[in-house]
């Protein structure tokens, strides 16, 4: 299955499970304060001919700073902070699996947000093609734009690092 035939969910799994993708991701959502789902969505689009509308990228962008800070970040803090805890209670193996299940609802609601974002593109997917950098590019640009991060030699590495694994992923039939 080519990587533009694969829903935004599968083609973020593989993506993100490159080697060394998931560290790049996540030192962008950490040091920038980047949404992962946001990214890999604008990799996701550079497969497409046409253009996201703008009135569906405010709805996409809307939805997803209301999903990111609303579920997704409250289930994220309470991991992290779980997996830092150090208590006598956090050795028990309840603690471990309460853990693990808050994971899997994290991923479920990165699932869920992922799903809203393609459920809004069905015109787009009619039109798929080669995967391109510019797209991706200038999708990325606008995002960062949007969240008034400037782009500095950092940032761009792990940008590229990111485009490049996705168009990678892309050659890959």
């Amino acid at each position: 299955m080519t990587m533009q035939s694969t829903s935004l969910w599968d083609f973020s799994n593989q993506l993100y499970n490159r080697e060394g993708i998931a560290s790049v991701c996540l030192r962008l959502q950490d040091e920038y304060r980047l949404d992962v789902n946001l990214l890999l969505f604008c990799c996701w689009c550079a497969h497409f001919e046409r253009e996201l509308p703008e009135e569906t990228w405010e709805k996409i962008l809307d939805f997803s700073n209301q999903w990111k800070s609303q579920v997704i970040q409250p289930l994220r803090e309470v991991r992290k902070w779980m997996k830092l805890e150090s208590s006598p209670y956090s050795q028990e193996n309840q603690f471990f699996v309460l853990r693990e299940r808050i994971k899997m609802d994290e991923l479920a609601a990165e699932k869920i947000h992922q799903e809203f974002i393609e459920s809004n593109l069905q015109n787009l997917l009619e039109t798929k093609t080669e995967f391109s950098n510019a797209r991706a590019n200038s999708l990325i640009t606008k995002l960062l734009q949007t969240y008034k991060i400037e782009k500095d030699g950092e940032i761009n590495a792990l940008l590229e690092t990111l485009i490049k694994a996705a168009k990678d992923s892309a050659d890959v039939k």
